[in-house]
């Protein structure tokens, strides 16, 4: 094959690999649903991974010659990927993050049970102690001062 053909293809490739990194940070925008500032970071380092994929194939393939051909490659490499693979690389991430998530909070709450446990033996207990001193303190008080006005 013509080294023109393989770098249009490594193009193509490139550009459907920027946009299955797309879907992943979609993924988590979705099941995480972040702020204003952490969707702007995340977006600048989308940015910054997809220029660094780029430059990396042009550098490698071609020298760092930029030739025509290279943009239209990205471009039919994301439409295709777009129109062929998204819908499922996406609902593939989604359940994955999402089967991460609910594992992590199952661990969480394996080792939180204890301090809970002890949480609820321990310190429960000693202040509801000190709640109903200060309550009956301030019916004392209360009494006191009621017998004081009389």
């Amino acid at each position: 094959m013509n080294g023109d053909v393989v770098v249009f293809l490594a193009m193509v490739i490139c550009g459907a690999l920027i946009l299955l990194l797309l879907d992943i940070f979609r993924a988590f925008r979705i099941v995480l649903r972040p702020g204003m500032i952490v969707v702007a970071v995340s977006d600048i380092l989308f940015c910054f991974a997809s220029l660094f994929l780029v430059l990396a194939a042009v550098w490698n393939l071609n020298s760092g010659e930029f030739r025509i051909y290279e943009p239209v490659g990205l471009i039919l490499g994301g439409i295709f990927y777009f129109l062929l693979l998204s819908r499922w690389i996406l609902a593939f991430f989604l359940l994955i993050i999402k089967n991460i998530l609910k594992f992590i909070q199952y661990i969480f709450k394996i080792l939180l049970t204890p301090s809970l446990f002890l949480y609820k033996i321990l310190i429960v207990p000693i202040i509801t102690f000190i709640k109903n001193k200060v309550r009956k303190g301030k019916v004392m008080c209360d009494e006191r001062v009621q017998e004081q006005d009389s």
